[in-house]
C-alpha cells in the first residue's frame, strides 16, 4: 500500500478524535510537510534513513516543530503497524531533534503598569483579565456574562474561541474557576455593563471575536514599541501572572497549576519555579551559611 493511503486513513481517524483547530494543524502538516516527500512511496519500503533524510532537509523551522512533524509521521506509520502492513515503525528509530524551551521573560511591575496605562477600550479590559488571571487568549474572548459570578467573586472558564469557532478549553483541566481579585473586579463590572450581548468581548458588528489578532496588531505591538519595551508575545501576560504569583508567595505551585488549568505541577516547576530559582537579583548575600 502507498503511504498516502495510510496518511488519509490517519486523518480520517483524527477527524473524530481531535478538536477542529488541532485537526487543522495535523492536516496542514501532512499536506505541506509530509506528503510531498512520502505520499507516492510504498509504506512498507520506507526506511529510518528515509525519515532522517526528510527531517534533515527541513531547514525553515526549529526543533520544536520538527518534533511535532515526527509525531504526526509516527502516528501514520503506527496505523500501518496496527494493520500489519509494516513490521516496524521507522520513526521509532530516529532520534528526536534536541529542543530547549526558550527562557521566559515576564514583564516587571513597572512594565505592566505602563502597558495598562496606555491601553484603552476593549484592549484595556482584555489586558486586565490577562494580567490578573493568566487566562489564555481564547479563554478570554470566550467569556460570557454567565461566567462572571460577582456574588462569589469567581470567573468560570468553560469555553475557548479561535478562528474555527467555539470549543471546550484546551484540556479538561482547563475547565476551572478562577478567584476574581479585587484589582480586576472594577474592570469586569465596567465591561459587563457595556452592552447586552451574552459575550463580554464583541466586535463592532456585535459578534464575538474569533481570535485576538486585532488586539495584537492594533494595540499590543504598537504599545510595546511606543513604551520602548522589549517585544514579547501577548501570551507573556500568562507568564507574568504565574511568576509574580509564585515570587510573591501568593499561591503554592499546586494552586498555580490549578489556576492556569494544568493537569499537574510539572509545567509550573519546569518553567516558573526554575525561572524564579535562577533569578538571584534579590538574593541575600549577607547570610552566614554555617553559623
Amino acid at each position: 500500500m502507498l503511504f498516502s493511503q495510510y496518511s488519509s486513513l490517519y486523518l480520517e481517524f483524527k477527524k473524530h478524535e481531535l478538536k477542529v483547530s488541532t485537526f487543522d494543524k495535523y492536516e496542514k502538516i501532512i499536506q505541506n510537510r509530509i506528503s510531498p516527500y512520502f505520499a507516492d512511496k510504498k509504506i512498507a519500503e520506507i526506511k529510518p534513513s528515509d525519515v532522517k533524510l526528510w527531517l534533515y532537509n527541513i531547514n525553515d523551522v526549529g526543533a520544536k516543530s520538527k518534533r511535532h512533524y515526527l509525531g504526526v509521521l509516527s502516528g501514520i506509520f503506527q496505523e500501518a503497524l496496527f494493520d500489519e502492513a509494516i513490521v516496524r515503525n521507522p520513526v521509532k528509530l530516529v532520534r528526536l531533534p534536541k529542543y530547549n524551551a526558550p527562557d521566559i521573560k515576564p514583564f516587571n511591575a513597572d512594565e505592566v503598569s505602563a502597558i495598562m496605562g496606555l491601553s484603552k477600550n476593549n484592549y484595556r479590559f482584555y489586558l486586565a483579565i490577562a494580567f490578573y488571571t493568566g487566562m489564555r487568549s481564547g479563554e478570554i474572548i470566550g467569556l460570557k456574562k454567565e461566567d462572571i459570578d460577582f456574588k462569589n467573586e469567581v470567573i468560570k472558564i468553560r469555553r475557548s474561541r479561535n478562528k474555527h469557532g467555539e470549543s471546550t478549553p484546551k484540556t479538561r483541566y482547563s475547565i476551572r474557576d478562577i478567584p476574581m481579585i479585587g484589582l480586576l473586579k472594577p474592570y469586569l463590572q465596567e465591561l459587563y455593563n457595556l452592552h447586552d450581548n451574552e459575550y463580554l468581548f464583541i466586535t463592532q458588528y456585535k459578534k464575538p471575536y474569533l481570535d485576538t489578532n486585532i488586539f495584537t496588531n492594533r494595540f499590543w505591538s504598537p504599545s510595546l514599541k511606543k513604551l520602548n519595551i522589549e517585544y514579547r508575545r501577548p501570551y507573556n501576560t500568562r507568564h507574568t501572572y504565574a511568576t509574580n504569583m509564585l515570587y510573591r508567595n501568593l499561591v503554592t505551585p499546586v494552586q498555580l497549576a490549578q489556576l492556569l488549568g494544568h493537569a499537574n505541577t510539572q509545567m509550573v516547576y519546569d518553567v516558573y519555579v526554575n525561572y524564579i530559582d535562577s533569578n538571584y537579583k534579590d538574593f541575600d548575600r549577607s547570610i552566614s551559611i554555617y553559623k
